[in-house]
């Protein structure tokens, strides 16, 4: 069980308590256990740095008190902090460490924050916790170099079986897979077909790259509560999604577009991807879609292969977006044609139907009086 809270200044000085008991499925229960969280007013002796393509975080040690010490990481659970005798450092690049994107009409806002962990594979702690959120804003008119973007393209990572590797997320204008779509954020219509590509590069030979799942959410947040499944476990989800031949470092995919019913302008999709030694029958890569009903075995097998033999990577969440759907001009719908506003057709066709009854009206009227009016006689007889 985890529990997130963020006080407010009003919350400072406040002692608020937290209480649990655990209850059996044959309703026996533990003793009611209570923990005390007391909200200090202590502030922390920080200094953050905003870069072209990286913020750093220079935390003061005597302002934690000297708590994990060495325990300190980002929003992703392998990136770490440095650490002299008297500070802790954390230098993140804006695409890689967990760092979210935020857009705002004005501003791009790259967000990360420090949580201190017992250990690497701990789930809950009893001791203090540090967590210090940072963040940088540069305005939209600033110049901002390539990969200062809030379409993010390039996520690093480092292990020790696989060593450095790079994956590369990008939009490209055509299943040729030869110009990267470079507007940001992506602007497509409904249906349109939306081509990308993940590609892997790795100082290891032989490797190769499986995307385990891809989805779909209208926030820069993968665990987003209103999501699509596009890929899932391996398997395709969407109907529409088509495969592309590549190479083994390359994933190339397409779909049409579509957007989240409701009040949601974008669109994010982020992907889990491993890395697997190429030609071993047993790892992830090799085993392609799974059912649901072989996801636990899998989860265990997988965990066994990596601490025997590592013949593939964590799992490694990377994220591309926002695409926003261009509103249709004239109604065009997506086959080309311009389609009528239905009010706008049927008043066109009152008007029509109004005036041909007018015309009818005033020729019946004109026929009717002139066969009515006296003729003049011809005067050759008289």
């Amino acid at each position: 069980m985890t529990v997130e809270w963020t006080p407010s200044e009003e919350d400072i000085g406040d002692h608020v308590p937290f209480c649990f008991f655990a209850e059996t499925v044959q309703w026996h229960s533990s003793e009611l256990r209570c923990v005390l969280v007391i909200i200090d007013s202590k502030i922390l002796n920080t200094v953050l740095t905003c870069n072209e393509n990286t913020m750093t975080l220079v935390i003061k040690k005597t302002s934690t008190d000297g708590l994990y010490d060495n325990h300190l990481r980002l929003n992703d659970p392998l990136c770490l902090l440095s650490s002299n005798s008297t500070h802790h450092v954390a230098s993140v690049g804006f695409n890689s460490c967990g760092t979210e994107v935020k857009e705002t009409e004005h501003e791009i806002v790259f967000k990360n924050k420090v949580t201190s962990f017992d250990e690497a594979s701990a789930v809950i702690s009893r001791k203090h916790q540090v967590i210090i959120p940072f963040n940088c804003s540069f305005p939209k008119k600033s110049r901002v170099s390539a990969s200062f973007r809030a379409q993010k393209a390039v996520f690093e990572f480092t292990e020790a079986a696989f060593g450095n590797f790079t994956y590369k997320f990008q939009f490209y204008t055509n299943d040729q897979f030869l110009i990267v779509q470079t507007q940001t954020p992506l602007e497509v219509m409904l249906r349109d077909m939306l081509y990308m590509e993940i590609q892997v590069t790795s100082s290891l030979p032989n490797v190769q790259l499986f995307v385990e799942s891809c989805r779909a959410t209208p926030h820069d947040n993968p665990n987003d509560p209103v999501f699509y499944n596009i890929i899932d476990n391996g398997c395709l989800m969407d109907e529409t999604l088509v495969i592309y031949r590549g190479s083994n470092t390359q994933s190339r995919f397409g779909m049409e577009a579509f957007a989240f019913i409701g009040d949601h302008e974008e669109v994010y999709l982020s992907c889990t991807v491993i890395l697997c030694k190429l030609g071993d029958p047993h790892t992830r890569c090799a085993r392609g879609c799974i059912s649901k009903s072989s996801v636990e075995p899998e989860a265990r097998r997988r965990k066994r292969s990596l601490t025997s033999e590592a013949t593939e990577s964590l799992q490694h969440f990377i994220s591309q977006g926002p695409m926003r759907m261009k509103r249709q001009s004239s109604s065009e719908d997506s086959d080309g044609k311009v389609t009528l506003n239905v009010n706008t057709l049927v008043m066109s066709l009152s008007g029509v139907i109004a005036v041909a009854l007018a015309a009818t009206t005033i020729i019946t009227y004109k026929k009717r009086v002139s066969l009515g009016q006296y003729q003049r006689l011809p005067t050759d007889d008289l």
